[in-house]
């Protein structure tokens, strides 16, 4: 599956892998979403204490049984979701 998912291109790169990214220069305030059942849940929580060590001000949201990409519908959880992209977005722009 990595190998389709970088079609060639060196995992480690940070448009492909964000924990490769440096994190060192005017890195923007991120919001973070991951799920328990999410195959990348130990990605973000290392992206987030990443960010976090370089004063990056950061949200991360942790929902119960969510997959990757989240559930996809109509869910509370989804809902839930939502409404946290909004306050986030609304937070940055004010």
């Amino acid at each position: 599956m990595n190998s389709l998912y970088a079609n060639g291109h060196d995992l480690a790169h940070p448009y492909l892998s964000p924990l490769s990214g440096d994190f060192s220069k005017d890195f923007p305030t991120t919001s973070l979403q991951t799920g328990t059942r999410d195959l990348f849940l130990s990605n973000t929580v290392r992206l987030h204490r990443a960010l976090y060590r370089h004063q990056i001000d950061v949200e991360l949201h942790v929902f119960e049984a969510m997959p990757h990409g989240g559930f996809g519908s109509n869910t509370p959880e989804d809902q839930e979701l939502a409404e946290a992209a909004q306050r986030f977005i609304r937070r940055c722009l004010c």
